[in-house]
Parts: C-alpha cells; structure tokens; sequence
C-alpha cells in the first residue's frame, strides 16, 4: 500500500495546478493515508499502539475522500441532493469516533468482542457515497453525454482507467463486506479493504478535475469529430481544400497539351474555310460618328 500511494503522490504532485482546492485535498487525503502502513516496521507492544494511533489519520482520509468524491459529483447533483450526500457523511462520524477505541482495545487488549460488533459496519458507512458517486457518474456518460462505454475508452483510454479503477474498488468493497460476515469467514484483518482503497485513490490521481469538467471536454472532442468547423481543423486540409489561385488555373489551360490540339487543328484546316476579316477603310472626311458630312 504504501508503494502504491508514494507513486500516487509523484502522479499528483506532477499535474496538480496551484490554487486548486480540490487537488490539495487529493495530495491531503494521500498523505494522510501513508502512516498507516509502516506498523510492520514495529514489534509488539509498540505495533499496537502504532496501529491504533495511526488509523486516526486513516480514518480521516476515508472520509476525506467521501467530500473529494462529493466535490467531483457536485456539478452533476441538484441544491437538495448535495445537501443529502455531505449531511450523510457527517451523520456516520460518530461510528467512527467508536471504530477507534474498538480498534485500539482490539489491538492492544484480550478483549476483541467490541471490534467484532463494529467491523462489519465500517463498509456501511464508508462506502455507500463512493458507491452512488460511480453509479452517478456511469448513468451522465450514457444518458447525459451519451458516450457509449468502448467509446469513451476510445477516445481517452484515461477515463476509461478510471471506470475501471472504480469498478474494481466496488468489488472489493463487496467481497471486503461479506468476508467479515458469515458469507465469507475470512475474519475482520483481511486485505480487501486496502485494495478497495487503493483503487478509490487511483480514481482521485487518475482525473484531478470534477467528473463533470472532464466529460465536457471529451464532449468537445467528440463534437469536433464529428462536426469539424474550418477555423477547428489544420491548416493543411484547409490548404488544401481551398481553390487554386486563377496563376494556376491559367497555366492549366494553357499546357502544351491543350495548345498541340490547337495547332494540329489549324494545321488541318483549309485556308479557304478561314477568310481574313474584310478590312475596313476609313473614310478621312468622316466625323466621330463616322457619318460623312453633308
């Protein structure tokens, strides 16, 4: 994990632009996600105690990436619905508040009851945002943007790294959730939750801007594809689709070709067939209008 986010950060700190709030945040939520996993550097008791204080940090950018998630999907949300998504997320804060202490007497006491109760709700309120943020977003690219999905994976094989980055968080979400239940009895330390974690982050690297900023621009592009404007294309296919100059025409219709026919038809022709204008001899007395004067 810890590999995954420090290439994360390089991603991140490479294409962040300054003054971007919700680029920091992404920087942020990264950062405070790293301590966490350097506890096997530590041996008990003192890895307990590391692990316990460091999910602290963990905690808080899970939900960090929540308001992140929030802050792409806002664009694509009514006044209400905005109101509903970041009032949940401040709902489930208290559960967390309790995830902590039962982390803590999990990893430092005998007693394990309280972590055992806890554990299979910390997908629940983790991950419901994330989950209706892809489901949002899948549902603007076909029925908003009308990209279909080989498309749009066509035409930015990024974006399409990242609908394949969310739908692998999704599963392990998924398998995460049901190995803490008696679905799955995998037990409540298991690795899931981390490569579910690692894909959500990869979404936030992948795309920095909102959702709604990148699919417009993939509009334009798809718009300019198939509607070109003249000013829009290169100034090669306007080159060339524009007129010759009349220099050129005139040295067309006048190439040795056209002008072999000419003569070989004059050389064809009898004098007699071509008489010479009668010529025209003016009268010296006559005026301007050529009337003689009376």
């Amino acid at each position: 994990m810890i590999g995954a986010l420090i290439i994360m950060i390089g991603i991140t700190l490479a294409n962040m632009r300054r003054g971007v709030l919700l680029h920091k945040l992404i920087l942020i939520e990264l950062l405070l996600a790293m301590p966490n996993g350097f506890f096997t550097f530590f041996d008990p008791p003192a890895w307990g105690w590391y692990l316990s204080s460091t999910v602290i940090f963990l905690i808080i950018s899970w939900n960090l990436h929540n308001v992140i998630a929030w802050m792409k999907n806002k664009p694509f949300l009514s006044k209400r619905n905005n109101a509903i998504y970041i009032g949940t997320i401040v709902l489930v804060q208290p559960y967390w508040v309790l995830e902590i202490y039962a982390n803590f007497i999990y990893f430092n006491t005998p007693d394990n009851h309280l972590f055992a109760s806890t554990r299979p709700l910390e997908a629940v309120c983790r991950d419901p945002w994330w989950i209706f943020t892809a489901i949002n977003l899948f549902w603007n690219i076909i029925y908003r943007y009308e990209f279909r999905p080989l498309e749009i994976i066509r035409i930015s094989p990024r974006f399409g790294l990242l609908l394949l980055s969310m739908s692998l968080s999704i599963i392990f979400i998924i398998v995460d959730l049901l190995s803490v239940t008696p679905v799955i009895p995998i037990g409540y330390i298991n690795p899931f939750w981390k490569f579910a974690f690692i894909f959500k982050c990869f979404t936030d690297t992948i795309i920095l801007d909102d959702f709604k900023t990148a699919l417009d621009k993939l509009s334009r592009y798809k718009m300019d594809q198939n509607y070109p404007l003249p000013f829009s294309r290169p100034s090669s296919q306007i080159q060339n689709q524009m007129p010759r100059p009349s220099v050129e025409i005139f040295h067309d219709s006048c190439c040795p070709e056209s002008l072999g026919v000419t003569v070989e038809h004059l050389e064809e022709a009898d004098d007699s067939i071509i008489p010479a204008p009668a010529r025209v001899m003016r009268n010296p007395n006559a005026g301007i209008l050529g009337k003689t004067p009376s």
